[in-house]
């Protein structure tokens, strides 16, 4: 799956009962669970044993589990009680939305078009990394990801609030007032504008 190596294959299917029994679960999470997905299974394993890569200091292996929905997609809180019901790194593909979650250090990188994941680096904590980037900006150099990724999300954020001011500003009927949000205005897209330059 996703184009990793096939000595990574597994192709399990993981009995839904299994995460029952094991996690703490709302009656509308066990709903999610068996309304909203058909089957859980195991498709890749990328460890040092199945991979030419060595074994990393933080990860020692990523698992690629696939969702299969009843519907057109799985519910996002059955990715989640996934995700967190495995203490390894996970790719949780939703094979209904063809959408590819990560997790990492609270953050969850999701993926629209992720048609393929590239073991890239020389042992398990460069090829997650790449891993992350890959699903974050479709490029395979993992260094400083988190760092880029947390750039990114304030940009986001900053731009919504810029594009809020600029709609603020132009309806405000009080001269002062306008001015004031005019000065607030110039100010977040300054701190956008350099943003952006270091995100280059």
């Amino acid at each position: 799956m996703l184009g990793l190596p096939s000595t990574t294959e597994v192709e399990r299917a993981l009995p839904k009962e299994a995460f029952y029994r094991n996690l703490k679960m709302t009656a509308a999470l066990r709903r999610d669970f068996v309304d909203g997905v058909e089957r859980i299974v195991l498709a890749n394993s990328v460890k040092p044993s199945s991979c030419y890569l060595a074994d990393g200091r933080r990860v020692h292996e990523v698992l690629v589990v696939r969702l299969e929905p009843k519907g057109a997609e799985a519910p996002r809180s059955v990715v989640r009680a996934v995700m967190d019901a495995n203490p390894n790194r996970l790719v949780v593909v939703d094979a209904g939305a063809g959408r590819a979650f990560l997790y990492e250090a609270g953050r969850m990188i999701v993926s629209d078009d992720l048609q393929s994941l590239v073991l890239h680096g020389e042992n398990l904590d460069d090829a997650w990394d790449s891993m992350l980037a890959q699903a974050a900006f479709g490029e395979t150099d993992g260094t400083d990801v988190l760092t880029r990724i947390d750039r990114r999300e304030k940009a986001r954020a900053l731009a919504a609030e810029v594009a809020a001011l600029d709609v603020k500003a132009r309806k405000e009927r009080q001269i002062s007032r306008r001015n004031d949000l005019f000065a607030q205005l110039k100010k977040k897209q300054a701190e956008l504008a350099e943003l952006r330059k270091e995100s280059q």
